[in-house]
Parts: structure tokens; C-alpha cells; sequence
């Protein structure tokens, strides 16, 4: 894999309001580090890269997402594997925020006059977002490239998937140890960081849950041999309680869906259940749309206020009313009627009833004489709330049944059904516990996040909540890489075509496609 050696420089000015994003245009490496504003220069970098990066696995997003129709996506999601190569998914935004993240620790020693506390601050940046950057290469490529640093320049071959698990582990359990908590995050200036895609103590306590979750899973699900399972998903617990418990930061459920709508379509409101979020700037560009992608895909009419409800072909991804009500069963389930609009009226369109989204309340428009409402559709207000408490609770809580706690199991799941209003676990009917955890995420985060690919291969659902193709396939298929992205091309040879690292090759399962 060709791997870069000089600083990559921005062709953009980023504003600097919401997450201090301030790249020069051009700097070298004798000054670059010379003082904590220059270092900031990088800082800003990995924050850039990182606010971008989510197109890597958006292919899997959209293959795990709860939908009944889709406007283009039906082969994606059927794992035709001709589409999935044509896709061109790429982790080229991954590694550019490695890159810079590296680049930073590199030569951060350059830097003179940083007291410990600023040091911190701007090594946790970086360590944050290496541990993050392994981590959606694990779970969207399986096998990837682990770079040594900025500067060593050699032919790298891919590591195992467990191995670079281990390496974004490794990252983030030294992001926890250096990053205060949220509230005493400090700009260079001094001033206080409200975005919470800063890394803090407790996004860096989130992403190890998620990392010994998702490393207990794959030791399972792909009968990894040498470590254990259930070690994992005990160090999964153990950062979930330091999140629940306040030592990572003050996070708080809010009181109702209702209010929860309402703060994840408000991205300068202060929300107590956020943890971690790629922030939406609308100050970039009078064009600039947030990287939300799944809560965009489900966008419309009434938030679409440029659209009809006869227009709901237009959304990407679409949900019917019987579904909704299969879903949520309980009537008293509150997040029946915050997440759907008039969610008791009917919304016939061409003989189908259909659920209209409604989590995400508000958009931004742009003026346009030549549009009828003289109005153009940006996109949905929102940051893309990657992680927030509900998730931390849900994740503790599979991970207890998947260590045989089930009591504790259940209390963390009725917390989410207690807010919501639903039917405390067992339901009537209810015996799987593991499943009755995997489906209050699912109508927890519905058109939210990407969590639900994941939440499938974490439980080891693939061939009954997935379409198509993922349905027949073999253990060999999925030994062979069937469940992860192809590895791009773009990791062996370079933009004429040419070979130029001979030591990575094409998963097994993907190479009779190619």
C-alpha cells in the first residue's frame, strides 16, 4: 500500500466556529510544529478528515438499514457482489485521517512551550481518532493496512482482522487515559469545546466499548482462536459502566422521544445523551449537508417542506405503516409517535400506507427563483450522533446476556423501554433475551445510525435479518471475507493502474468477482 510522506495540504478553509477548523494553505515541516497554534494546523486536520470519513462503509450502512422500499439500493442490499464492487467503496478517508493523526505524534515533540494539559489534549486528538479510524476498517474491511508511523515508507501487507482490532484498542485505551472529560475541553485559545466530536474521556470510553464488543464478536462469530470472548465482553461492560456511572463524563437519557426528536434536530443544542457526533458545519458552504447519510436517506415530506407526501418515491429509503406496527407492538410505545409523523393518520400513497419519518424535525434550505416553492432542499438539521447513552446502555446490555448475566441484562433494556414507555422485558411472547436486545436497538436507533449492519454481525444474524445473497451464504464465504467490503483497489496500484504494493491480495471470497 502506498502510504503518504509529505503533510497533505487542505484546498479548503474550513470554519474555525464550530470545531476550530483552521488549515493553512501551505506549511512545512520547520514550522508546522514550531508553536500550539501551527500544531492546531493538524489538530484541525484529523478533525477534517474525521468529520468525512464515514463514506468508507457506506456501502454497509445501507445493505443493514430497516427499510421496506429503496429508490436505487435493492442489488446493494441483496449483496450482488458485481454491485458491491462497483460501488467503489474506498478507505482513502480512513487513512487520510490516520495519516494526519500519525503525522501529529510524529513531530508533536517539535512543539515548544506545551504544558502537559495542551499535550493531552492534542495527543488524545490523535490517538482518539486512530483507535476510531482501525475501528471502521475492522468492522467494513475485516483486513487492513496498520501503518508503523508518518514517516517509515515501505510495502505493508494486510493485518488480520483481529490484529487491527487490537490496534484501535490499543489507540483508544491511551485517548482515555490522557483526555478529560467533556466539559473541560479547552480550544487553544482557552475557550470552552462544545462539539462533541472533540475526542474527551468519555467518546474514548464509547469507542472501547464498542471495540471489546465488537473484538468479543468476531472472536466468536469467526472462531478466532488465542484470545477469548468472554474477556472482551467483560471490558466491554466495564467501559459502558464508567459511561453510565459519570466517570467518563455527565451523560443523561432524555426524558421522553418526544424531547429527544427535538434535540437531535437541533445541532447547537446542548443534548445530555450525546457522546460522540460528527459535527453538520453549515457555515463551510451555503451547500454544505450534514454526515448524516442514514437520516438523510429517510428524509421527506413534511420536513422536505418543497415536497408532497405524493412525492415519497424520492426518498431513498422508505418504511411502511405495518412495519412500524410490527416493530414497536406495544401502542404505548412512545417512539411511535416522536419518530413518525401523524403516525394514527393514514399516509395512502399509490394503495400503500406508509410511516413518515419524523426524528429529525428541521432542514435547511437554500434560495431558488427557479424551484415552485422558490426554495431548494439542503439537508436535514442535525449532526450525525454516533453514539449516544441509549446506545451505551443497549450495548452493556447484550454484552451481559452474552456473559450469562441476564438479570443485569434486563435492567439495562427496560431502562430504554421505561423511557419509551414500551412493555418491560418479557413481553408476552418474549424468550430470547439476546433478541429482544437487538430489536429495542433497532427501534431505538431506527433511521438514525449505521449501528444495525453491525448489531447483526455482533449477534450473529446475518442470514435472517439481511437480504438476498447474505442469506445462502456458506461458512466458507464468510471465512473467506463474504461479510466485510471488498479490499479497494486502490490499497495495490495506483491511479494509472499499475501494481505497487504486491503484498496485499483480494479477500478470498471477493477474487472470482474481480
Amino acid at each position: 500500500m502506498r502510504y503518504k510522506i509529505a503533510l497533505l495540504l487542505l484546498p479548503l478553509v474550513v470554519s474555525s466556529c464550530k470545531l476550530d477548523y483552521t488549515p493553512e494553505n501551505a506549511i512545512t515541516y520547520t514550522n508546522a510544529f514550531a508553536s500550539e497554534s501551527e500544531l492546531n494546523t493538524t489538530t484541525s486536520s484529523i478533525h477534517f478528515y474525521m468529520n468525512n470519513c464515514m463514506d468508507a462503509v457506506s456501502v454497509l450502512t445501507q445493505a443493514g438499514l430497516r427499510a421496506d422500499e429503496t429508490q436505487s439500493a435493492d442489488e446493494l442490499r441483496d449483496w450482488n457482489p458485481q454491485t458491491i464492487l462497483q460501488s467503489g467503496a474506498d478507505w482513502t478517508g480512513v487513512y487520510d485521517m490516520i495519516f494526519e493523526a500519525n503525522l501529529l505524534l510524529d513531530n508533536i515533540h517539535r512543539t515548544q512551550g506545551l504544558t502537559e494539559d495542551r499535550y493531552n489534549y492534542h495527543t488524545g486528538q490523535a490517538h482518539f481518532a486512530l483507535g476510531f479510524g482501525y475501528f471502521l476498517l475492522s468492522r467494513g474491511y475485516g483486513e487492513a493496512v496498520v501503518t508503523a508511523n508518518s514517516k517509515e515508507i515501505r510495502i505493508y501487507p494486510l493485518s488480520s482482522m483481529l490484529d487491527v482490532v487490537n490496534k484501535a484498542i490499543e489507540h483508544a485505551e491511551r485517548a482515555y487515559s490522557v483526555l478529560p472529560t467533556y466539559d473541560k475541553l479547552r480550544s487553544v485559545s482557552g475557550g470552552t469545546l462544545s462539539s462533541k466530536q472533540y475526542a474527551s474521556k468519555g467518546n474514548a470510553a464509547a469507542l472501547l466499548a464498542h471495540l471489546y464488543a465488537w473484538k468479543g464478536s468476531i472472536i466468536d462469530l469467526y472462531g478466532i482462536s488465542g484470545e477469548t470472548s468472554q474477556t472482551a465482553y467483560q471490558k466491554s461492560v466495564e467501559y459502558s459502566t464508567k459511561i453510565i456511572g459519570g466517570e467518563a463524563g455527565a451523560y443523561s437519557l432524555v426524558s421522553t422521544p418526544e424531547d429527544l426528536c427535538k434535540l437531535l434536530s437541533n445541532p447547537e443544542a446542548n443534548n445530555p445523551e450525546e457522546i460522540f457526533s460528527l459535527a453538520y458545519d453549515k457555515s463551510r458552504s451555503n451547500t454544505a449537508v450534514t454526515h448524516n447519510d442514514v437520516a438523510s436517506a429517510f428524509a421527506m415530506w413534511p420536513v422536505d417542506k418543497t415536497k408532497t407526501l405524493g412525492d415519497i418515491a424520492t426518498a431513498s429509503f422508505r418504511l411502511l405503516k405495518s412495519t412500524i406496527l410490527t416493530l414497536y407492538p406495544d401502542a404505548s410505545d412512545k417512539r411511535r409517535q416522536a419518530f413518525f409523523y401523524k403516525f394514527n393518520e393514514a399516509h395512502v400513497v399509490d394503495g400503500k400506507d406508509y410511516a413518515i419519518p419524523y426524528k429529525f424535525r428541521e432542514a435547511v434550505f437554500m434560495n431558488d427563483a427557479s424551484a415552485p416553492s422558490g426554495l431548494s432542499f439542503v439537508s436535514i438539521n442535525a449532526n450525525y450522533v454516533y453514539w449516544r447513552l441509549a446506545d451505551i446502555y443497549l450495548l452493556r446490555a447484550e454484552c451481559y446476556a452474552k456473559l450469562g448475566n441476564e438479570g443485569l441484562a434486563k435492567a439495562d433494556l427496560n431502562k430504554i423501554r421505561e423511557r419509551a414507555g414500551a412493555v418491560a422485558y418479557p413481553r408476552t411472547g418474549e424468550s430470547d433475551l439476546k433478541l429482544a436486545i437487538f430489536r429495542e436497538r433497532e427501534r431505538e436507533f431506527l433511521m438514525e445510525n449505521d449501528s444495525r449492519y453491525y448489531d447483526i454481525l455482533r449477534n450473529g444474524y446475518y442470514r435472517t435479518e439481511l437480504l438476498g445473497k447474505f442469506q445462502q451464504l456458506s461458512a466458507s464465504d464468510v471465512a473467506g471475507g463474504a461479510l466485510s467490503l471488498p479490499i479497494p483497489q486502490s490499497a495495490w496500484q495506483d491511479r494509472d493502474g499499475k501494481i505497487v504494493n504486491h503484498r496485499i491480495l483480494q479477500r478470498k471470497y471477493w477474487n472470482p468477482y474481480m
